[in-house]
């Protein structure tokens, strides 16, 4: 008997939070990108936006993206660990079929 579980319910809601936190970070990635440095007056001070602003922008496009293929690759996980214990629990189905038929 094998030690390996997996508990479906804190790998859906671990999904569920990626997806959560990719689906809420799109709309300040986008917000960013609109931000102009030239609003804030100050030449410098406006460069220095401009470029905070870029990679605010790229972080965030990173993070959804981390988010949205960490989402996949769980649910893959659990996809492969239902269709193991289907088929091992099939196996055992059939075990116990021969057991009766031998007389065991």
């Amino acid at each position: 008997m094998s030690d390996l579980s997996v508990d479906y319910a804190v790998l859906n809601r671990v999904r569920h939070n990626l997806d959560h936190i990719a689906h809420m970070m799109k709309q300040p990635g986008r917000d960013m990108e609109k931000v102009s440095g030239e609003a804030m007056g100050v030449p410098e001070l406006a460069k220095r936006m401009d470029d905070f602003g870029d990679e605010w922008s790229y972080g965030i496009k990173q993070l959804t993206k981390f988010s949205g293929k960490a989402s996949e690759a769980l649910l893959k996980i659990k996809e492969s660990f239902e269709k193991l214990d289907d088929e091992l629990a099939k196996m055992g189905e059939k075990g116990k079929g021969k057991g009766k038929e031998s007389g065991k």
